[in-house]
């Protein structure tokens, strides 16, 4: 499985967050991109860093798209990839605490709001075709161990 954490939009108030966040992610999802079973083939977890976009509307809820893609250019006559059996969801953080938090410890707490999520995947196990959950939140755990994050499970 493909497992990717972005946040790819930020505002001025959150760019370096952004910037801090960017590395972290980025070596988690590196960690976690292995078999889990299931029907899954890709996650995609947006961490949603503008606030005034999260003031307007909550977060995407998770979502198991079974094709996302598939058209070609037919300008260019390049074929745009076709991703299949897609998860995807958004998360916000309290944009009080986030911008309150010092920016060494901004990633410890990113990360346990992303794995505080990811129990929406236990709850879509049987939609996700033996998805083992569980064993991607302990990988996710080990992985933040490894790269020196401390994260809240509680």
């Amino acid at each position: 499985m493909e497992f990717s954490i972005n946040a790819n939009k930020c505002d001025s108030a959150t760019s370096e967050i952004r910037a801090k966040l960017y590395d972290a992610f980025k070596a988690i999802s590196k960690d976690l991109c292995i078999d889990y079973g299931g029907t899954m083939q890709h996650l995609w977890i947006d961490f949603e860093l503008i606030q005034s976009h999260a003031e307007r509307r909550p977060s995407w809820p998770f979502r198991f798209q079974k094709k996302v893609g598939g058209y070609t250019d037919k300008i260019m006559g390049l074929p745009v990839p076709v991703y299949e059996n897609v998860g995807h969801y958004g998360i916000s953080p309290d944009f009080q605490k986030i911008l309150n938090t010092p920016l060494d410890s901004v990633t410890n707490y990113a990360l346990s709001l992303v794995y505080k999520s990811t129990s929406v995947l236990v709850e879509k196990k049987k939609k996700l075709g033996g998805f083992d959950a569980e064993r991607f939140r302990q990988d996710f755990l080990a992985s933040c161990k490894r790269h020196g994050f401390q994260i809240e499970i509680s």
